[in-house]
């Protein structure tokens, strides 16, 4: 902890944040500190995991939206946000394969080199650091956070830490997302604001021609619409997907950052569903699109049965726009605090957030594959006749075998006991990126055209899988110790007695099963199911 008067409000509510008072000019100190720790364990090969330089308490007292608002104003946020920038251009581009092959590591210490010496007044001198093609050592995100890779402290020598964002990794992935929920907020409030003047300049309520109708109808004013106060998708039941996508295609990126609202129609369109969007109808709306989006049949994605994920479809007949409308309405379920079961593995996360893949990330997709590659690699005999391989492979498209290949003339290239780890390599980048290189760039550009504001480049990759998805276990006993009881009911009445007994029994199935009931989603928040108030309360007399 920082010190003692930092750890004291640890317990505080959630909401209630003092800020770290008089311990912040030593908790600032002491990160510096940490902070040379961190990247010195980087270069080690992260023999300390990265949770434990996370701060709980520090996380849990400091005033989230004032650090974040300090980190904007004295613009220590620009070196690595551009660095993050830069590198997720990269990825949208398709412009690394692996790790090793693209150096992606080393190209971003050198923007990020670059940038700082002409801060200074210094000339550039780029120096690339070497990265592991096996991904067993992975570099430090820039300041602990989603852009740039490189094992060197996140604050330079002599330069003084003006917010705790500048050195995310003290922060723990619940802090990050408050950040992320605070940025999105003013993004709102702004976008909100300026289309009210827009709309008072043309001589029109707040919410343009709906908003003559009264604030109900100026809210629910038609997606698209520059004057509207909202975000407003007003979707058919059993239309969810054709409608959703429709009106998403019409909204230009600010009327992507305005407050969701969801309507739900009858199937001819005509009446709408009682009940106003307070948040549930949006998380019922995301978990219908997102089922549909995904579903192998809709044929944007395929499902890998042996590691249960899904991965962009290299045969896809969908045009890109579909996988660019994928990429927002993960960000609109972000952006909006909505977890989703989107089921993508990590090596998505990884390259969303700029970061090159590797050999080690096929075991996250394809962990049959990566078995059977490691036995290359580790064969003591004749490669050659053994394994019989060429540059070349094989993939099914369309219902026949299609071939691509790793090397111009790969078909004709043997592959040995002296290149097999340059065909494990090309093999990987192909399996990767190249084979989806289209698919991903138009997913990662619409995943960005709503989220890629500076409070994303604080987050590691792993972190946004969390974001997205939510944690994959569940801790009913967190869930249990947040719950709230009314008409009659109390912690120690026999009925709830009753029923914690039987949910706390349940196989994991059934509890994921009274968590998709409860909330629309069968998986935990990012701070656990304590950060969940489930309320208890009597049904009739």
């Amino acid at each position: 902890t920082a010190s003692r008067d930092a750890v004291q409000h640890a317990g505080l509510p959630p909401g209630a944040r003092p800020g770290l008072g008089h311990a912040r000019g030593d908790a600032l100190l002491l990160a510096r500190l940490l902070d040379v720790l961190h990247a010195a364990n980087v270069q080690a090969g992260v023999p300390v995991p990265h949770s434990e330089f996370s701060n709980s308490a520090v996380s849990a007292t400091a005033n989230l939206s004032e650090e974040y608002f300090t980190w904007l104003q004295s613009g220590a946020y620009r070196v690595p946000y551009q660095a993050f920038q830069e590198a997720a251009s990269r990825a949208i581009h398709g412009k690394h394969a692996t790790a090793a092959a693209a150096s992606s590591n080393g190209e971003q210490r050198a923007a990020i080199d670059s940038a700082q010496q002409q801060q200074q007044g210094e000339p550039s001198h780029p120096q690339h650091l070497a990265s592991s093609s096996t991904g067993a050592a992975q570099q430090r995100l820039v300041g602990g956070g989603g852009g740039g890779a490189v094992a060197v402290p996140a604050v330079a020598p002599g330069r003084s830490i003006s917010s705790l964002c500048e050195l995310p990794f003290l922060l723990t992935t619940e802090a990050k997302s408050n950040i992320l929920r605070d940025e999105a907020a003013l993004q709102q409030q702004h976008v909100v604001h300026a289309s009210a003047m827009a709309a008072l300049l043309q001589g029109l309520p707040p919410g343009g021609a709906a908003g003559a109708a009264g604030a109900a109808a100026a809210g629910a004013a038609a997606a698209g619409d520059p004057l509207a106060l909202s975000l407003s998708l007003r979707v058919r039941r059993g239309h969810e997907m054709e409608d959703a996508l429709r009106q998403i295609r019409s909204c230009g990126p600010q009327e992507l950052k305005k407050p969701l609202r969801v309507t739900f129609l009858s199937e001819d369109g005509v009446l709408p569903e009682e009940g106003l969007d307070q948040g549930g109808v949006s998380r019922e709306f995301f978990q219908l699109l997102v089922g549909q989006l995904f579903n192998a049949d809709y044929g944007l994605f395929v499902y890998v049965e042996e590691s249960r994920v899904c991965w962009f479809n290299p045969a896809s007949m969908e045009s890109l726009d579909e996988f660019e409308l994928v990429g927002i309405v993960l960000g609109l379920a972000c952006y909006n605090g909505v977890i989703i079961d989107a089921h993508l593995p990590l090596p998505a996360y990884k390259k969303l957030m700029g970061l090159g893949v590797s050999f080690a990330d096929v075991a996250l997709l394809y962990p049959s594959l990566h078995s059977g590659l490691q036995q290359l690699l580790e064969y003591d005999g004749d490669v050659e006749a053994t394994f019989c391989r060429s540059f070349e492979v094989e993939y099914e498209a369309f219902g026949a075998t299609q071939k691509a290949e790793l090397l111009p003339g790969g078909s004709d290239i043997a592959v040995t006991a002296a290149n097999r780890g340059q065909f494990v390599e090309l093999y990987s980048a192909w399996l990767l990126s190249g084979s989806v290189a289209d698919q991903f760039a138009a997913f990662a550009s619409g995943f960005h055209r709503v989220c890629g504001g500076p409070a994303l480049s604080l987050f590691r990759y792993e972190e946004v899988e969390l974001l997205v998805e939510g944690l994959p276990h569940l801790d009913f006993k967190q869930l249990q110790a947040g719950a709230r009881y009314e008409a009659g009911y109390s912690a120690s009445h026999p009925t709830i007695t009753a029923l914690w007994s039987v949910l706390l029994a349940l196989p994991i199935d059934e509890k994921r099963a009274f968590l998709q009931f409860c909330t629309g989603c069968d998986r935990a928040p990012v701070a656990g199911l304590g950060a969940l108030r489930l309320l208890v309360q009597r049904a009739g007399p």
